[in-house]
């Protein structure tokens, strides 16, 4: 039986409900008074998590490695808060009575993410290889969830051996990384090998635009949905244009809700609705 994840109050597994994570990200673009409506907005939604992203705009990126980490450097420095005004966040949040996690992109961000006691931490798929920063996250025993995006199976077998070796909880996360991400491109069948590979919850973070794609990853085993949320899909910077808002989440949850009733038992037997047409049966001759 594949194992389930307590995060804060909340157990993930496939006999549980489905659970949505709202990236709020850099949404806000660094508006404080929008960041306060996105967490109002994603509560009202729904969402059983909020996942904020703690980071140094200066570490995000190899600048030795990446020819596009200037660039995107330049951006994040604008949209970062001082760790104060981080802090106004996570305690608003929380007097909201919302469960918050996020992703810790170096370790002095992890030092300051265990302070705001961060009740779980996601490791995005760009930082798979980040060995240094993984098994600094592990030693925290906080459950952990991680994005496959651009790896190998090696290499995720890898970073879950040190999940293992840690004896963290851990949750895999099918995603592609592309933003936006064409719905032709999900490849959503990646899901099932991911299921029938590791004995782990099993989600999706979805990038494309609108409500399509969550229920039909809900179909091939998803476990938890994540989607990047935003306040205003009309704002071209980050990842806005292509985000979910309030009443998207409500579409995504309400269509979720109906597939994991429409799948059913996996149980091959005969079900009370086919009572009536038993007496058509053959009977079996020796």
């Amino acid at each position: 039986m594949l194992k389930e994840v307590k995060i804060g109050k909340k157990f993930i597994g496939p006999s549980q409900s489905v659970k949505f994570v709202a990236e709020l990200g850099v949404n806000h673009l660094g508006c404080f008074d929008r960041a306060i409506k996105m967490i109002d907005s994603a509560i009202k939604s729904g969402s059983d998590f909020l996942k904020f992203q703690t980071y140094k705009s200066e570490k995000r990126y190899d600048l030795k490695t990446n020819p596009k980490a200037e660039l995107f450097i330049k951006n994040l420095s604008k949209w970062e808060f001082p760790r104060d005004k981080e802090k106004e966040l996570w305690d608003y949040a929380r007097s909201k009575g919302a469960e918050v996690f996020t992703s810790a992109f170096d370790l002095e961000s992890l030092e300051f993410a265990e302070k705001m006691n961060s009740i779980a931490y996601k490791i995005a798929a760009f930082e798979i290889n980040n060995h240094e920063l993984i098994k600094e996250i592990c030693k925290t025993k906080k459950p952990i969830i991680i994005s496959r995006g651009m790896c190998t199976l090696e290499e995720l077998d890898e970073t879950i051996n040190i999940f293992e070796k840690f004896s963290c909880p851990y949750i895999i996360l099918h995603t592609i990384s592309s933003y936006p991400l064409n719905k032709i491109d999900s490849n959503l069948s990646m899901i099932h090998t991911l299921r029938s590979r590791y004995d782990c919850p099993i989600g999706h973070s979805d990038h494309t635009a609108g409500t399509d794609i969550p229920p039909l990853a809900v179909a091939a085993g998803a476990d938890i949905i994540e989607k990047h949320f935003t306040v205003n899909s009309k704002l071209r910077d980050s990842d806005n244009f292509f985000s979910v808002n309030e009443d998207e989440v409500r579409e995504i949850k309400f269509k979720i809700d109906l597939v994991r009733k429409y799948m059913g038992s996996p149980f091959i037997t005969k079900i009370p609705t086919e009572d009536f047409m038993w007496d058509f049966r053959r009977e079996k001759k020796n």
